[in-house]
């Protein structure tokens, strides 16, 4: 390739270039000449340029020189997005990517009239990149167009002077990025063709949390409060004993603390996180048997899954005691043990916590979990002035004591149904809400408060204290509290196998965890 004539260097136009991408033409680079060029569709795929500016039935858009610019108007009818916005007209600047309703994608570049017609090293990478990315729907094929793409580029559009010097670079460089386009390939092959793990997404998006609230959702939770009051009438029950109790319920209930998650999946080499496949128009893809398809590319929505649970203030700096199942949910869910074990890494999107009484939320994270019992410490990012740290005692506590447990069962819904239909009104009023959104209405409208069941320890072990008081899914992690309030156990799980049976962990696991050094993860 020879240098551009630059005879008036001062004044001279830049040199303009259209890249391929796409197509059989991929890799090529098109210098521009004349004030008026014709981009076409071309008969065996991508586009041609006409640089005569003659008109042609295929023509998709015409490039006017104007001085030192060059303007980009589309064909009426013709589709043509630049970097990702659809457009009728625009400048163009040099980097530009020019995407065709057809599927060609090319890349509009700029050349200073004192510069040489060679791309820099970044460049020919990137146009290696994008042409092994838009070219190719296979992932292995993309790893291929890549790796054969990276040695042409170099030896035929970088400037001679650093091609010697850049080729075992390049040679090296291409072995450590098919390595990771293969790994991605895999990854992306996997999730697309292995239906165990496809399925496993699938289930954890289909979960209740996973999904906004529309007005059919809360019609069904009106139902839902007719069935819950005679759980209230058992709470009124229960708070209208003696007063110490009473009172130690009230003074409890003010430190237990809603907790709302929300985790997804990064590749572990690139760091980029697992998201919807979308089609370029923004609509999701659907793959083999139905379900959504998966890409570590693009910029589909990330895959978030969203749960609920419970913890409670344990100490007067604030720290947070709840279930390990809890604070790293992936751990102990079959689907997302599945989807990690296949090469993906679970990572935490967002975790927030709200007190009884508050309007806005605050950041948790995780302190230090258990390896041996389901108890973790959180960190939370809050002043707790005034809120009193639940005493945890390992040692008050028999068979047969009476105990209440506090917590957030079932989550979200409950709150809305326990509102008595005061909240319905308003989240109606939004429309469609999302999982954050409702926890965000509920707690300004001061509906943010735990539920609160008795009931009699069955046994005792150094590893779990059964009982009968009612829970479920999200009121893990809340106090199990004795009658003169100190916390003897962490809520854990629902005893399947024994009906009315719970299972909550010893104190002493969290008392040993709080002493234990800090391991923030």
């Amino acid at each position: 390739m020879t240098a551009m004539n630059t005879s008036n260097r001062e004044t001279a136009a830049p040199d303009a270039a259209i890249v391929h991408l796409s197509g059989r033409q991929r890799g090529t680079t098109a210098f521009l000449s004349g004030d008026h060029v014709v981009i076409a569709s071309a008969a065996n795929g991508g586009v041609e340029i006409f640089n005569t500016g003659a008109s042609t039935p295929q023509s998709l858009a015409t490039l006017d020189r104007r001085g030192h610019t060059f303007r980009l108007t589309v064909t009426p009818g013709a589709d043509v997005w630049i970097n990702g916005e659809q457009i009728e007209e625009m400048v163009l600047a040099s980097g530009d990517m020019l995407e065709f309703g057809d599927g060609a994608v090319v890349r509009f570049r700029l050349y200073p009239p004192e510069q040489q017609r060679y791309k820099t090293m970044a460049e020919a990478f990137s146009d290696c990149v994008d042409c092994a990315r838009y070219d190719s729907t296979s992932p292995l094929k993309r790893a291929g167009i890549f790796a054969t793409q990276v040695p042409t580029e170099i030896m035929t559009q970088t400037a001679p002077r650093v091609r010697i010097v850049m080729v075992v670079l390049a040679m090296a460089a291409i072995g450590l990025a098919s390595a990771a386009l293969v790994r991605s390939a895999r990854v992306e092959r996997s999730l697309q063709t292995e239906a165990a793990r496809v399925e496993g997404l699938a289930r954890l998006l289909d979960r209740p949390e996973n999904r906004s609230l529309t007005v059919a959702d809360l019609e069904a939770i009106r139902s839902d409060i007719e069935e819950l009051r005679e759980t209230e009438t058992r709470v009124d029950d229960l708070e209208a004993l003696a007063g110490a109790r009473e009172r130690v319920i009230a003074a409890a209930a003010r430190s237990v603390v809603f907790l709302q998650g929300a985790y997804g999946f990064n590749d572990p080499d690139s760091g980029r996180p697992l998201r919807f496949a979308v089609s370029p128009d923004g609509k999701p893809t659907i793959g083999p048997g139905g379900q959504p398809s998966f890409t570590i590319d693009g910029n589909g929505p990330e895959v978030e899954i969203f749960y609920t649970g419970t913890g409670f203030i344990a100490t007067d700096d604030g720290r947070i005691i709840t279930n390990r199942h809890v604070a790293e949910p992936w751990l102990f869910d079959d689907d997302a043990k599945t989807i990690a074990a296949r090469g993906l890494v679970p990572v935490m999107r967002r975790f927030i916590g709200y007190l009884p009484g508050e309007p806005e939320p605050f950041d948790v994270s995780l302190i230090v979990s258990s390896d041996t019992a389901d108890v973790a410490v959180l960190r939370c990012q809050i002043v707790t002035a005034g809120l009193p740290a639940l005493r945890l005692d390992d040692l008050a506590l028999n068979a047969g004591d009476e105990v209440v447990v506090l917590g957030y069962p079932t989550g979200i819904n409950a709150m809305i149904a326990r509102s008595r239909r005061e909240i319905l009104p308003v989240l109606e009023a939004r429309g469609e809400v999302t999982f954050w959104e409702v926890a965000q209405i509920l707690a300004e409208g001061g509906h943010i408060a735990p539920l609160a069941t008795r009931g009699i320890v069955g046994q005792i072990t150094a590893a779990s204290v059964v009982y009968d008081a009612d829970t479920t899914h999200g009121g893990s992690g809340g106090p199990v509290i004795g009658l003169d309030g100190s916390v003897v156990a962490i809520n854990s799980a629902i005893l399947n196998d024994f009906t009315g049976s719970n299972l909550g962990v010893p104190a002493a696991e969290a008392l040993r965890l709080l002493q234990s050094p800090p391991e923030t993860t």
